[in-house]
């Protein structure tokens, strides 16, 4: 399956409305400050990419995940001792007497327990198993810190871009509401006509209000995710192109199940188990303890050395607790596993269904909506240059077209959002 990717050209807000602005503005005119924007020029812009770089070093769900691959890797350095246990030491001194003398006599042995069985190698592997689901369990993490950063990323993207549109139909209004005020001044306009104005700026204003304040809440999210301060400057830069797709449901399925970390982890937590039952019964054989000795009689004639090997007898205790449990430990992972590969099926569809209803309503805003909304613009400049149309009329267009593209930006983060989904649930690189 080939994944199809048509790049169709994002005019930003600005470039269309510029003509516009230079017929309804003066040299003169000041342009609105915006702190948010200075404070973010202070820092330096960094893409996409470079965003996820950060978050894989500053994230602390990260950090805590990667430090568990260290538990586990202790647990495979004591697994590969040559020797299961520390050898003994011990000694023993004690006085002997005789009709005409006193002697002391002392002993001292050695003892080691000795593996069989394939113990050691039994152990290794379970511990090799478990390093390995860790290392799943990690990348789980971070396809899912991914996603987060790539789905904020829009977000702060997408509300950059309304604040800009937003700003400029404040200043607009501004302006208009100022020419207004003068006309009713002199008599040229009626109240309600300067009502109007005025209802129209006051609504841009709080437009414009709420539009940085989902800039700056969306910014915030985005730090916090990179691991950055709230207070450390963070300017983004990126592309809210649309992009259409061509993706299949079996492709997307397939790929889920084949690298999906998730569902590694858990079907070498099974294997982990297996392997854990294997080590429990090669301990139902007892391991034997080898010992060696040296005693020495004080005005004895000659020194004794030995040895004996000691085993404890499974009479009671033959490992049936422990084969109990990791039976039990592998028939749970199995059950967890199908339950894995059906939560899977059913995420993978879900995201596909949600992206063919983001894919569809966008398509109506690209191919049938913004075309109008650009030809509009387009012609509304040319009424108002032909004197076709007064600026109130200029205005009221202008307007809607605005709200239109703010919906438009809306549209397409859901968009995004929904592509983003597919990609996590899936594991599919689709852009």
């Amino acid at each position: 399956m080939i994944y199809q990717v048509h790049h169709i050209k994002y005019v930003t807000i600005i470039t269309l409305i510029a003509s516009i602005f230079f017929l309804t503005s003066n040299k003169s005119t000041a342009q609105v400050s915006d702190p948010t924007r200075q404070d973010e020029r202070k820092a330096e812009s960094v893409g996409l990419k470079e965003c996820i770089e950060i978050a894989f070093e500053n994230n602390l769900q990260l950090v805590a995940a990667r430090n568990r691959l260290g538990i586990a890797d202790a647990d495979r350095l004591k697994a590969s001792l040559l020797l299961p246990s520390n050898p003994e030491v011990k000694t023993e001194l004690g006085a002997r007497e005789s009709s005409s003398e006193r002697h002391t006599d002392y002993t001292i042995e050695l003892s080691q327990e000795i593996e069989v069985y394939g113990q050691r190698r039994k152990r290794i592997n379970v511990a090799n198993k478990k390093i390995e689901r860790v290392e799943f369990e990690i990348a789980d993490v971070e396809r899912n810190v991914i996603a987060d950063v790539k789905t904020s990323f829009y977000e702060v993207l997408t509300s950059q871009e309304i604040v800009k549109l937003q700003s400029y139909a404040e200043s607009i209004f501004k302006r208009q509401w100022n020419a207004t005020m003068e006309k009713y001044k002199a008599g040229a306009i009626s109240a309600l006509e300067l009502n109007s104005i005025k209802i129209r700026y006051g609504l841009s204003k709080q437009q414009l209000l709420a539009a940085k304040k989902n800039n700056q809440n969306s910014l915030l999210n985005l730090k916090l995710l990179l691991g950055k301060s709230k207070d450390e400057p963070l300017s983004i830069k990126g592309d809210l192109a649309y992009r259409s797709l061509q993706v299949n449901l079996e492709d997307l399925l397939t790929s889920a199940y084949e690298t999906r970390p998730d569902l590694k982890a858990m079907e070498l937590e099974k294997e982990r188990a297996s392997q854990e039952i294997s080590l429990r019964k090669a301990e139902k054989i007892p391991n034997p303890d080898l010992s060696g000795f040296f005693t020495r009689e004080e005005g004895g004639a000659d020194d004794i050395v030995g040895g004996s090997v000691s085993i404890s007898i499974p009479i009671w205790d033959r490992k049936q607790s422990e084969i109990k449990k990791a039976r039990t430990a592998r028939d749970t992972a199995g059950i967890n596993l199908k339950n894995k590969y059906l939560g899977i099926q059913k995420e993978v569809e879900a995201a596909y269904r949600s992206f063919m209803a983001e894919k569809e309503g966008i398509s109506i805003y690209t191919d049938e909506i913004m075309p109008q909304v650009d030809e509009s613009l387009r012609l509304n400049e040319i009424s108002y240059k032909e004197g076709k149309i007064n600026f109130v009329g200029f205005l009221t267009v202008e307007s809607d077209l605005i709200d239109t593209r703010a919906a438009y930006l809306n549209i397409l983060l859901d968009y995004n959002k929904a592509i983003i989904n597919l990609e996590t649930v899936s594991g599919v690189k689709l852009y």
